[in-house]
This record gives structure tokens, C-alpha cells and sequence, in this order.
């Protein structure tokens, strides 16, 4: 089926919209629920720094549904690329390291409204506006530091040999 770019262009202004009208509604759906909940979650839990992703989806879904809808050859309704790995629902709770890297973000998201939602207004009482902004901002970047330090300690990389034979490695 042809589909016109105008009205495609149109769609894609509300991220996955256009994916689902070029029929890629496993991208669309993805979409939307990667952008909502980025949204939802940064003015849920007064975590302004999350708001730094939603114009990269955004734009991310403007302009792959722009180059989508320019190609000529039948759409494959995959998953986006940053979930190739997730078959389905259970794939995201069975799978290990992925329900660490749920476990990661959970645990990062409930420090960080916890800094932000208790301690900040407490010191505020006491301490200078410029003081609290620099202290909030040190202890994200620490925080932020040591988790990605623990994944890359962590991580395995897999390295191609000879033929087709994948060895796993620690770091």
C-alpha cells in the first residue's frame, strides 16, 4: 500500500502515531510508551533531567517515519532498534540482564526523587539556593558515576572470531 508522506509527516508529530499509520504498530506502540512514560515519569517524580530524552524521541520518530515513508519497499513491523531484543512482554521480565538494567533505573529514579523531593526542600531551610544547586548537582553526577562504572565492571562483550564462533569475555 502507498502511503503519503504529507499525511505520514502529519502523524509523526505525535510520536509512534506515524509509525502506526505507515502499519508499524509494534514501533508505534513502542513509541508512544517510550515517550509517555518519559513524560510521565519526569513530572511525576519532579525529575526535570528526563525531559532531555523526550525531544530525541520525538524527533527520532519524526524523522525515521519521514525516511519510512519514502521507502518503496514493504515495512517489516519490527521492534525498534533499542528493543531488538524483546520478543514480547515476557521477554523484558525473563530475561536477566534486563530486569537488572530495570532494577538499575528503578533504583536510580527513586534516589534521585528522593533528593529531590525530601532532602533538597529540608536543606533549603538552611543553606543557600547556590549551595543546594551545587550540592544536588554533585551528588547525580556521583550517582550517576558509580552506576555506570558498576555496568561497565559488569558488562560481557562478545568478540567475533575466525568463522562463526562468539566468545564471551569479561571486562
Amino acid at each position: 500500500m502507498k502511503h503519503s508522506k504529507r499525511v505520514a509527516t502529519f502523524f509523526s508529530l505525535v510520536p509512534g502515531a506515524g509509525h502506526m499509520y505507515l502499519g508499524l504498530t509494534r514501533q508505534g506502540i513502542q513509541l508512544m510508551v517510550l515517550f509517555f512514560s518519559t513524560f510521565f515519569i519526569a513530572a511525576s517524580f519532579d525529575l526535570q533531567f528526563l525531559a532531555v530524552f523526550l525531544p530525541v524521541i520525538w524527533f527520532y520518530s519524526i524523522f525515521d517515519t519521514r525516511s519510512k515513508s519514502l521507502s518503496e519497499d514493504p515495512l517489516p513491523n519490527t521492534n525498534l532498534p533499542i528493543f531488538s531484543d524483546v520478543n514480547s512482554m515476557d521477554d523484558i521480565f525473563k530475561n536477566k540482564p534486563a530486569e537488572k538494567y530495570i532494577a538499575y533505573i528503578l533504583i536510580l529514579m527513586g534516589v534521585l526523587s528522593l533528593i529531590n523531593n525530601i532532602a533538597l526542600p529540608i536543606l533549603r531551610d538552611y543553606f543557600d539556593y547556590r549551595i543546594i544547586l551545587y550540592v544536588k548537582s554533585l551528588i547525580i553526577s556521583f550517582i550517576f558515576i558509580v552506576i555506570g562504572c558498576t555496568l561497565l565492571k559488569s558488562k560481557k562483550v562478545s568478540i567475533k572470531k575466525s568463522g562463526d564462533e562468539l566468545c564471551s569475555q569479561e571486562e
